[in-house]
């Protein structure tokens, strides 16, 4: 695990960009604090900071070169099942100088070209120069769950593991004002677009191909849609037994390293089932929770304790306070190096800072919802789908359960909460409700929000708009192409690498992502169940207490937070003067925002304004000076 960055200069003149390049570098040692290094020629200059997990000598440091000193490559991931490749590559005369995943993965390319994305089960952002033909090849894992961004100028191309890692870089900073406005909706920004106008993100599943007079992009791996042709056609039974075999062998590779490993276990049902396989495969297994001191309602240790006493864990268990939070969220905030508001990533945050000091190399339960049906607007959705006349009722009492107080901050206040956007969504067409279960405001409201010289309409439909929304399976599809590579793994990826803590999701094997969704819908819910396959299959592993108690999801106190230690950064960034002088949003809207926050019906609006102050901190920060 590590960070990567590079230029490649269309005029073979990187003498020029060297500067940049090791500034660049520099952005993100987190990523990457055991080594450094930057490589360059006339053509490109590519900086790595290293994470070392597997081979942790000096022989394995990057950029890494062949032995012919043609290749040469920068590499940002894990490749697990690499020792497949050693006879196959020996056999055709490599000698290797380390015990690397980098160098085979290095001498695949050199055999296979492109080809050799095929043979990668791991995940990945990786970039190979070939001096010879004055060729670089770029590629990001199929899932998503490492990041690349890019620019391209007439001068030259440049790419890096994190946005901010491109700003030494010589080209134009101007906000995407159709980006803004999709973070706004959706609190991330979807791929491949980003907050700058010149910068992209790499999408799961794409490489780009840069020579000196083309900039060739393409799609190397699409995730399997359900259909007739690919369905599972066992049983239901057939299918738990072909879950529990795939888990098990994902699981198991993912605890090669070289360095501590261990889980995240927070008691929920996914996090808990990757802790007990695991366990089985590990001698003494450390996992790791974490809790709310000051908000009990937010507090899921109990359930972690359980399942950690089940499996026989070392388990650690992080309490965090208000105070504690106060401390870390000035951390939090100046981490994002782009606009991301899922407040979800401050418990990631802090269990990984607190996870750091015991292991490496943590695995979690992230994707398990997006395959197979685990998130209440998926119950939601199935109801509308199953019950459209009492859904069409429901639409009607809008205006009663708006009497209400609704807040994620309370069991009763959610219940309202989620009536309402029930409620809401019962109004509109099938691929108008996907985008409403998709946001937490509605695109009028963001039009709203910011100033008419600055507001470009930006129709989230156009993010998926290849996808179908008529069915359950749909729903799951659009999700794992909009919400779990944008939003899920981007919070991991950044909180986690931010405490320089490599984080692995069992889940989202390329091979369980296929065999997931070839599954029947009834295999994944029904009236009773979500993720009905995924619980049954091993109900006889887990406590019975975590099968009888609703989902809350990782989330934090974040309304709670707002009226109280965020005050002084509210009152601050979201001043009538501040917003005045920014010019980009209406003072008005956001004073009307900040009065609800304080009211007795705050609904959502802690969320945006955590949003607001998240990118007026990044705008302070990057764009206050440009």
């Amino acid at each position: 695990m590590c960070g990567i960055t590079g230029i490649y200069s269309f005029s073979y003149i990187t003498n020029e960009y060297a500067e940049s390049v090791t500034h660049s570098l520099s952005k993100f040692t987190h990523r990457g604090p055991d080594f450094q290094r930057v490589f360059s020629d006339e053509t490109v200059c590519f900086g790595h900071a290293r994470l070392s997990i597997i081979d942790t000598s000096e022989q394995a440091h990057q950029p890494f070169t062949d032995a012919s000193g043609r290749y040469t490559i920068v590499y940002n991931g894990e490749f697990y099942n690499y020792k497949n490749y050693y006879s196959e590559l020996k056999s055709d005369g490599v000698s290797f100088v380390s015990s690397s995943d980098t160098e085979v993965l290095l001498y695949l390319y050199i055999k296979y070209k492109e080809a050799c994305l095929d043979k990668i089960s791991g995940f990945f952002a990786f970039a190979v120069y070939d001096s010879f033909e004055k060729t670089v090849f770029i590629a990001r894992d199929r899932i998503g769950i490492k990041p690349l961004y890019y620019t391209q100028q007439d001068d030259f191309f440049g790419f890096a593991s994190e946005l901010s890692a491109l700003f030494p870089f010589p080209f134009a900073k101007e906000i995407n004002v159709q980006a803004l406005s999709s973070y706004l909706q959706l609190q991330y920004i979807p791929a491949p677009d980003s907050i700058l106008q010149s910068v992209h993100k790499l999408a799961p599943g794409e490489y780009v191909y840069v020579s000196p007079h083309s900039v060739e992009k393409k799609q190397y791996y699409s995730i399997p849609q359900y259909s007739d042709n690919t369905k599972f056609e066992g049983s239901y039974e057939d299918a738990q037994k072909l879950l529990r075999k795939k888990l098990d062998a994902s699981v198991s590779e993912r605890l090669i390293a070289d360095v501590p490993l261990g889980t995240f276990l927070s008691g929920g049902i996914d996090s808990s089932v990757i802790s007990t396989i695991a366990s089985k495969h590990v001698s003494t297994l450390q996992t790791f929770s974490i809790g709310f001191r000051d908000n009990p309602y937010f507090d899921e240790t109990k359930y972690a304790e359980m399942v950690a006493k089940k499996i026989n864990s070392e388990h650690t268990v992080i309490t965090a306070s208000d105070k504690d939070f106060e401390e870390h969220m000035f951390s939090i905030l100046d981490s994002f190096d782009e606009p991301f508001a899922d407040s979800s990533a401050i418990a990631v945050s802090m269990l990984s800072k607190y996870v750091k000091p015991h292991v490496t190399v943590a695995l979690s339960g992230d994707g398990a919802d997006e395959l197979f049906s685990g998130y209440n607007k998926h119950r939601a959705h199935y109801l509308l789908q199953k019950h459209p006349r009492v859904s069409r009722l429901l639409s009607y009492f809008l205006p009663i359960f708006q009497k209400f107080s609704a807040s994620r901050n309370s069991q009763m206040g959610n219940v309202v909460r989620q009536l309402i956007r029930f409620a809401e969504a019962a109004q509109f067409s099938p691929e108008e409700i996907y985008i409403v279960w998709s946001s937490i405001q509605s695109q009028e409201s963001v039009k709203q929000l910011v100033l008419p010289s600055v507001y470009t309409t930006n129709d989230l439909k156009n993010y998926t708009a290849h996808f179908s929304h008529s069915s359950m399976q749909d729903v799951l599809y659009a999700d794992q192409h909009l919400v779990l590579a944008n939003d899920m793994l981007t919070k991991v990826d950044r909180m986690s690498m931010l405490h320089s803590l490599e984080v692995r999701t069992p889940f989202l094997d390329h091979n369980i992502v296929q065999f997931a969704n070839s599954l029947p819908i009834d295999y994944k819910i029904d009236k009773h169940l979500k993720k009905r396959v995924l619980q049954d299959a091993y109900r006889g592993d887990l406590p019975a207490e975590l099968y009888n108690r609703p989902k809350k999801g990782f989330e934090v106190p974040l309304h709670t937070w707002c009226c109280t230690v965020l005050q002084p950064i509210i009152n601050e960034v979201l001043s009538p003067s501040f917003i005045e002088e920014q010019k980009i949003f209406s003072s008005s809207e956001i004073q009307l925002l900040r009065r609800q926050l304080l009211s007795n019906n705050p609904g959502d609006a802690a969320g945006k304004i955590w949003a607001l102050v998240v990118f007026q901190k990044w705008w302070e920060k990057y764009m206050m000076h440009v």
